[in-house]
C-alpha cells in the first residue's frame, strides 16, 4: 500500500516539475517549491527551511542571485511589520519594549544589508 502512495506522490511531483519548467519559472524557485513538497511528503517540514537557508547562503549572499535576495528581503520586511506593530502596542513592559526596539533596529539593518548586496 505504501508503494502506491509513494508512486502517486512521485507522479504528482513529476507533473508539477514539468509544469513549472514549461511555465518558465526560475530554477531556484523550482528547487524551493520541490524542497517544500519533499519535506511535506517525508514528514520533515524543516527540510524546506534548511534548503532555503542553504540556497540563501550560496546563491543569495555569495552569488547575489536577485530572486533569492528579493525573497529574503520580503520575509524580513514581513517580520519587521509585525515587530513594528508590537512596538506600538501597550501590551509590553518597558524591558520588553526595549528588546522589541532592538529587534526593530536589527531588522532594518538587515534589510539595508540585503538591499546593498542586491545592488552590488
Amino acid at each position: 500500500m505504501a508503494d502506491k502512495k509513494f508512486f502517486g506522490a512521485a507522479q504528482e511531483l513529476k507533473i508539477k516539475l514539468s509544469e513549472m519548467i514549461n511555465a518558465g519559472q526560475p530554477p531556484l524557485e523550482i528547487v524551493l517549491e520541490l524542497a517544500k513538497d519533499v519535506g511535506e511528503l517525508s514528514g520533515e517540514d524543516s527540510f524546506y527551511y534548511t534548503t532555503r537557508e542553504q540556497i540563501l547562503a550560496v546563491y543569495g549572499l555569495a552569488l547575489k542571485e536577485k530572486f533569492i535576495l528579493d525573497d529574503e528581503i520580503a520575509e524580513v520586511k514581513a517580520r519587521l511589520e509585525k515587530i513594528s506593530a508590537a512596538y506600538e502596542s501597550s501590551d509590553f513592559d518597558e524591558d520588553e519594549h526595549i528588546r522589541i526596539g532592538y529587534a526593530l533596529d536589527s531588522h532594518k539593518k538587515e534589510i539595508e544589508r540585503l538591499e546593498r548586496l542586491k545592488d552590488d
